[in-house]
């Protein structure tokens, strides 16, 4: 992440401040500076990611096709149970993701 620029940054802008030469502070300030918007770009990574992961999730709960590879013929069943679908002990596989997707 940018806790090396972030650091490299302030001992420049220290020595900057001791040794009199401004020219070297504001090279300190744009190095934090540039460890500060690394720390945020990761941050923003990470919840894009994060996004990503919740949309994928949704996708294969409101997609009966990924419903019914992702999980198994028991699975679905104790799911359209805790849902309430009447008829789920005849319903195939297939069946059951459907039911499970209209209800979701």
């Amino acid at each position: 992440m940018g806790i090396t620029d972030k650091l490299t940054g302030r001992v420049k802008q220290a020595a900057g401040d001791l040794a009199g030469d401004e020219s070297l502070r504001r090279q300190g300030v744009e190095e934090e500076r540039k460890g500060e918007a690394k720390d945020e770009l990761a941050r923003a990574e990470e919840s894009t990611e994060r996004k990503r992961q919740e949309v994928d999730a949704l996708e294969r709960r409101t997609d009966p096709g990924s419903l019914e590879e992702d999980r198994s013929k028991d699975e679905l069943y104790d799911e359209a149970r805790d849902l309430g679908v009447e008829g789920r002990s005849d319903m195939t596989k297939e069946q059951l993701a459907d039911e499970i997707t209209r209800r979701s």
